[in-house]
């Protein structure tokens, strides 16, 4: 993500909690639905056994010897009940049985929560990535890194927090919901009187909910600072190490924690403030609800202990109401978040919505740029290719060189299809490769960095990523061209050597090595060497370059070198300066001319003979 970030909606509890269960409902509406319908059953089986409670008590207040009440003359919701006589021992039965059901319910519903909130969790984390994995390459490399990382890891687990709690919200309101409806077969009155003070109450503490979603959005932007300074320590820590910064880095990054922990505890001096505050008023209606019950209503005794315990379930829920949106309102910035940048991804898709991959025919005459002009930022003044033709013909070798920030990386960047041009064409074999084959283009490609990528794994599997099927001896052979046969035999363990994450445990030219078998492995019809060798010493160079012109005519290659060693088997070079081409020729033709941009080059590394003889 940039460091502006768009803004992130801000959408109170309740209804941040269903805009999130709407998500989790068009991923998993089916058993969304089966485990409601088990909620409300669950909650229904628990209200009604308390219900049972009213005769068990009128039955305990009448004295009587056999225990037995008789419903005829009762009401329930207005519905005269049937004239039979109930006995202590069935009413005592069919508690038992409504607390086993309530309980088979609950196990069903919570097995169907949790496995829709783990799908959806993952389900989400899948959707981002392949939205980073889908999107331009030009909307992916303006974002940071660690951005993208907290938003795949910590953010997805806090989603996944904000979904439990938007879950537990509703199954709070189903419960409130069915005690009402169970309250009111008791006492109208006294069900109103109490559910309308629990409203009150909750309506009264929107200012800390308030707090709570200022606190949450504190917390999205600490986390996020937090999760860039980890990258940017563990990414440059040798850097950081050799020149002893380690401690300003320390330093920083507890700053982070200190304003985080401060954030912390002004939230919870103040939230633990207006939790006292519910607990009081919640009992101050108790007992105005005791009061009001015998002194005015004239409810019995047995009614009002059957109201009091089932308002004694339901307090709790209304404290609990409280809570889940407050921690709701915390954690739902994360939500917002991945929603956005998933949205922004995918909105730059590369080849746009429904893109469906198109096949392309490896090259067979020529890759062409033609008049390429190319921006980094849009509008721009200064352009990082300017009205440049280059032409790559198929089967020879093309170098680019030029000093840092000419343009040579953006051309290879356009020549594999990552960014488009803003004005020109890139065409192969005359044919303008659109949107849809830009994928399949990249079939045909290897690319090989200065800065290489390598897997936390063997160098067998970092070779077998292009090749699954490649025999042991194709590997040595690819090994052998890029000059890593000797280093590698030298292990222990050969090609099962484990490299360490991101290549860690091998040196610089080692990881550059690895990364160039792994591209002659994938026998490519085009090589992109970009700074491709540059750590390597010059015999391995060399090497290197022998390899490479033992394939020519069977493979494209385009190389980006500083290095005389890397442009010798070229047969043409392109010279770029401020984004133009400045010079162009057959190798031989440029180092006759001694006040050339690619003479000058050999001048630094080559003495006069030796130039000559690679000019003949």
């Amino acid at each position: 993500m940039t460091d502006d970030h768009s803004p992130i909606p801000a959408v109170e509890g309740f209804r941040g909690a269903a805009a999130l269960v709407r998500a989790m409902a068009r991923f998993g509406r089916k058993r969304l639905a089966i485990a409601l319908t088990f909620l409300v059953l669950g909650n229904v089986t628990e209200g009604v056994s308390i219900l049972l409670l009213l005769p068990i008590l009128t039955l305990a207040g009448q004295g009587s010897s056999d225990y037995a009440i008789d419903l005829g003359g009762r009401h329930l919701f207005g519905q005269p009940l049937p004239d039979v006589s109930i006995g202590l021992e069935v009413l005592l039965g069919a508690i038992v049985l409504l607390v086993a059901l309530q309980a088979a319910f609950n196990r069903v519903k919570a097995v169907y929560l949790s496995d829709l909130l783990q799908d959806f969790a993952n389900s989400t984390r899948a959707g981002l990535f392949s939205a980073v994995a889908s999107a331009r390459w030009e909307t992916v490399v303006r974002m940071r890194r660690a951005d993208l990382e907290h938003a795949l890891t910590g953010e997805i687990d806090r989603i996944t927090f904000s979904g439990f709690v938007s879950l537990s919200l509703i199954q709070i309101l189903v419960g409130l919901v069915i005690y009402f409806v169970l309250c009111l077969a008791v006492s109208v009155p006294m069900t109103l009187f109490a559910f309308g003070f629990g409203l009150v109450a909750l309506l009264l503490l929107k200012p800390y909910r308030k707090l709570a979603e200022r606190y949450g959005h504190k917390i999205q932007t600490a986390r996020t600072v937090q999760a860039r300074l980890v990258s940017e320590f563990i990414t440059g820590l040798k850097t950081a190490r050799s020149m002893n910064q380690e401690p300003h880095h320390v330093a920083q990054f507890e700053r982070t924690l200190d304003g985080t922990k401060a954030d912390a505890h002004d939230y919870a001096r103040r939230n633990a403030l207006g939790n006292g505050l519910f607990q009081v008023a919640l009992a101050i209606g108790a007992a105005a609800f005791v009061l009001l019950s015998l002194r005015f209503v004239g409810l019995e005794m047995s009614q009002m202990l059957v109201l009091l315990v089932i308002l004694m379930r339901v307090t709790p829920r209304f404290q609990g109401l409280q809570a889940q949106v407050q921690a709701l309102l915390v954690d739902l910035p994360a939500w917002w978040r991945v929603v956005d940048l998933q949205s922004r991804l995918e909105a730059n898709r590369e080849g746009g919505a429904g893109f469906v991959s198109a096949p392309v025919a490896p090259p067979r005459h020529e890759i062409l740029l033609d008049r390429v002009t190319y921006r980094h930022t849009e509008g721009s003044e200064e352009a990082a290719l300017n009205d440049c033709t280059i032409r790559l013909p198929v089967g020879r070798a093309t170098a680019l060189i030029g000093a840092s920030g000419a343009g040579k990386s953006t051309v290879a960047d356009i020549v594999m299809g990552l960014i488009r041009p803003e004005a020109g064409r890139l065409l192969v074999d005359g044919h303008e490769l659109t949107e849809s084959e830009r994928r399949g283009w990249r079939e045909h490609l290897a690319y090989v960095p200065q800065e290489t990528f390598l897997l936390h794994d063997t160098i067998r599997a970092n070779l077998a990523i292009v090749a699954p099927d490649a025999t042991e001896e194709e590997m040595h052979q690819a090994l052998a061209d890029a000059a890593a046969d000797r280093f590698v035999a030298a292990l222990p363990e050969g090609l099962d050597t484990r490299v360490g994450d991101r290549g860690t445990l091998l040196s610089g030219g080692e990881r550059q090595r690895i990364a160039l078998a792994r591209a002659f492995l994938k026998r490519p019809a085009v090589l992109i060497l970009d700074e491709a060798t540059s750590a390597l010493d010059w015999e391995s160079q060399s090497r290197v370059a022998q390899a490479l012109a033992r394939r020519a005519g069977e493979m494209t290659v385009l190389t980006i070198a500083h290095r005389p060693s890397m442009v010798a088997f070229a047969d043409h070079v392109y010279s770029l300066e401020a984004g133009r081409v400045v010079e162009e020729g057959p190798m031989a033709d440029l180092l006759r001319k001694t006040d050339g941009h690619l003479s000058r080059m050999f001048a630094h590394e080559a003495s006069e003979p030796a130039r000559l003889r690679l000019a003949q």
